[in-house]
């Protein structure tokens, strides 16, 4: 297997960017393809090209642009592939546009632009700006047969590149699907899931995963009619499906949404900063300021705890100070 001591769980990282895409996850693709840095079948990296049709200023001074990988086969370019970090979208958007860019420019012309962001893989024709192929790398090798035939210099090299249409070409026959393999649970490697919330009859991340990868095909509706926690739909969403999440209980549906609702992480960072600056600022000290805080800003009081708890009720957990410094900090967020 390409990526059999690879953890796709460190594509949920912000510190897992888009140089490591290329080395840990591009690289062995290529390689195992028979792209090489000298040769025949050779791999040019960061190319800089002219831009074709863009320049600034009066003087009209040229614009470069840069292509991660360009493929010469034979003297001759063929295809395209531009990395980007897990957390960019690269099947919809000025990606796409930015891949076809180089692959129409005046000195490429490669038939095929590819994009990867280290969860998926998607090459598309140039001519047809279609996609011929489409996969979650965590599944690569159900669709190795699908790469060669695409994208190897054999396939190049024999003209037997045929420009179709991934959900046409794909015969996927979901009454021959056998049970997959047993594998061992590992609930805390998705936090996810279990390093975010409690839930009762929470099932295992990875379990769902494999049934998921098995039963189904990437694009495919995902119907789960107890939804509960939301993990079948959110790994259904991780592996480039649709799903469907029905629950009676409204902690199921919040927590769903909360999970699966994109975040700007720019602007989360931003309105922090703003919170944490104005907590420093005024936070309650003195006694005076305890006791108004206490007056002004609302707090849980009165909710009883457990007989063998040390304390009756919830407030009595917290010194005064604490109380109050709580209560305005949640008046604030």
């Amino acid at each position: 297997m390409l990526y059999k001591n690879f953890n796709f769980n460190l594509l949920n990282s912000t510190d897992f960017k888009e140089d490591a895409v290329r080395e840990e996850l591009i690289n062995p693709i290529l390689k195992k393809l028979g792209y090489k840095v000298y040769g025949h079948n050779r791999i040019l990296y960061s190319k800089t090209l002219s831009h074709p049709f863009v320049k600034i200023g009066s003087k009209k001074r040229q614009i470069n642009i840069i292509s991660d990988y360009l493929f010469e086969i034979d003297g001759e370019y063929t295809w395209i592939l531009d990395a980007k970090a897990p957390t960019e979208n690269i099947l919809s958007g000025d990606y796409i546009e930015q891949a076809y860019s180089y692959a129409i420019h005046p000195d490429i012309q490669a038939d095929i632009f590819a994009l990867c962001n280290g969860k998926e893989f998607v090459a598309y024709s140039k001519e047809k700006r279609e996609p011929l192929l489409i996969f979650q790398l965590s599944e690569i090798e159900k669709h190795w047969d699908k790469i060669e035939k695409i994208l190897s210099p054999d396939a190049f090299i024999n003209q037997k590149v045929k420009k179709y249409i991934f959900e046409k070409e794909i015969k996927f026959d979901y009454l021959k699907c056998k049970l997959p393999e047993s594998i061992k649970v590992r609930k805390q490697k998705a936090r996810r899931h279990y390093g975010m919330h409690s839930y009762f009859t929470k099932q295992s991340w990875d379990i769902l995963q494999h049934y998921i990868k098995n039963f189904t095909k990437p694009t495919d509706l995902i119907l789960d009619s107890f939804g509960g926690s939301g993990v079948t739909a959110i790994e259904s969403l991780m592996l480039n499906r649709k799903a469907i999440n029905i629950d009676i209980n409204p902690l199921s549906i919040f927590l769903l949404d909360t999970l699966s609702v994109p975040v700007n992480f720019a602007l989360l960072q931003e309105e922090f900063d703003k919170l944490f600056d104005t907590y420093e600022k005024n936070i309650p000290r003195t006694k005076k300021e305890i006791k108004d805080a206490l007056k002004k800003y609302p707090y849980p009081k009165g909710h009883r705890l457990p007989k063998d708890a040390n304390v009756k009720t919830i407030e009595k957990l917290f010194t005064k100070e604490q109380l109050a410094q709580l209560a305005y900090l949640k008046f604030l967020i």
